[in-house]
């Protein structure tokens, strides 16, 4: 039980970092179209991303796949960027509706191959492998969670309390996400 309790405090503790500023940034733009009564729609894609990034993640570290590592630095931000740009868009102002899970479990699995070498460090020479990805992986979503839990209410105090419009949300949040993002790529750039 306390190697169970140790990964998952590393899990949670790797998200609320600021060396996980693009993953946190991830989630923000992911939920930024959405309204607070949307909740279930942003967790279930919360939970995709995790799902997408975990399967990554595991087959990262068991070097069963293998990407080089600057151009996955670049492709983070590139999901950051590209789901920016649909929130944007007139097209992701209609999806507000329908879950991004799908989007988010496929850009997760590009945020899980950034997350392999980290694990691949943490767990070195561990016999309990896949004993601690399980609850490393938990400690991630629920480090998501919070941060979710976070944006759902400064949206609700948006939105309720001081009578603006989500529309104008998202375009802040995403607009500034994408800008965080595009910096983030040129800064990466492989090629």
């Amino acid at each position: 039980m306390q190697t169970f309790s140790n990964y998952l405090r590393l899990g949670y503790e790797h998200i609320i970092s600021f060396e996980a500023l693009d993953h946190i940034l991830f989630v923000v733009v992911l939920m930024a179209v959405y309204e607070v009564r949307n909740w279930l729609k942003v967790v279930t894609a919360v939970t995709f991303f995790t799902i997408g990034h975990s399967i990554t993640l595991s087959l990262g570290a068991l070097n069963a796949i293998s990407v080089d590592k600057a151009f996955i630095e670049f492709l983070i931000p590139l999901t950051i960027l590209l789901t920016a740009m649909f929130n944007i868009t007139k097209r992701g102002q209609n999806q507000k509706n329908k879950s991004k899970a799908w989007i988010a479990g496929v850009f997760g699995l590009i945020h899980g191959l950034g997350f392999s070498n980290y694990y691949d460090m943490l767990v070195m020479g561990d016999t309990n492998y896949w004993q601690a990805l399980l609850p490393f992986n938990l400690g991630i979503e629920l480090a998501q969670l919070l941060l979710v839990l976070i944006l759902l209410a400064l949206m609700g105090v948006y939105n309720f309390l001081l009578n603006r419009k989500i529309r104008d949300w998202n375009f802040f949040i995403s607009g500034a996400g994408f800008g965080l993002a595009f910096i983030m790529c040129l800064e990466n750039w492989p090629f």
